[in-house]
């Protein structure tokens, strides 16, 4: 991912400035989110009730984009980050697809790219459209059938990135409640 607060970015940071090296002292993906749960729960509990909120208009926007086989990502998955953004990846034939559904709505969106881990170490431009919906930035990643064969992969692991589905998601919003 492109944005300096994803969970990668967070944790080289840190380690910087505590003077870590991460290649000797890399705490498991599993540990980072159990510490990020805990100091939320204990220091920060209205970021879970945001997390929630957020989930939900995730949701929504999965439901109404229903028809490009929506998956969550970013860390609305885990809440592992910042909560001010709902990522969705969209698998189209053609972006022009998104663009018509978003118009025939009369959603103004705007153009932008974002960069995605892939096999091999690569980082490549995919185009996305951003949108503002329940005062929450929506980004809509577009992704072709061809990347079936190479998904995008987890910057922190190097393993497939991880997507929720419409009824994970959902699983996770009623867990919540």
């Amino acid at each position: 991912m492109d944005d300096g607060y994803e969970l990668e970015n967070a944790l080289k940071r840190a380690a910087r400035d505590l003077g870590v090296n991460l290649q000797h002292h890399r705490p498991s993906r599993e540990a980072l989110l159990a510490a990020i749960r805990d100091y939320r729960e204990l220091f920060r509990p209205q970021q879970l009730q945001m997390l929630n909120q957020q989930r939900r208009i995730a949701a929504e926007a999965m439901h109404a984009f229903a028809e490009f086989q929506p998956r969550l990502i970013g860390p609305l998955v885990h809440g592992d980050g910042p909560l001010d953004l709902v990522r969705l990846i969209l698998i189209v034939e053609t972006p022009e697809q998104v663009l018509l559904h978003l118009r025939d709505r009369n959603i103004p969106w705007q153009d932008t790219e974002v960069f995605m881990h892939h096999s091999g170490g690569r980082k490549l431009a995919r185009p996305a459209v951003r949108f503002v919906a329940a005062q929450t930035n929506i980004e809509l990643i577009l992704l072709d059938n061809r990347t079936r064969s190479d998904p995008p992969r987890d910057p922190l692991t190097g393993g497939p990135l991880e997507m929720l589905g419409a009824d994970q998601l959902n699983a996770l919003i009623d867990a919540a409640v």
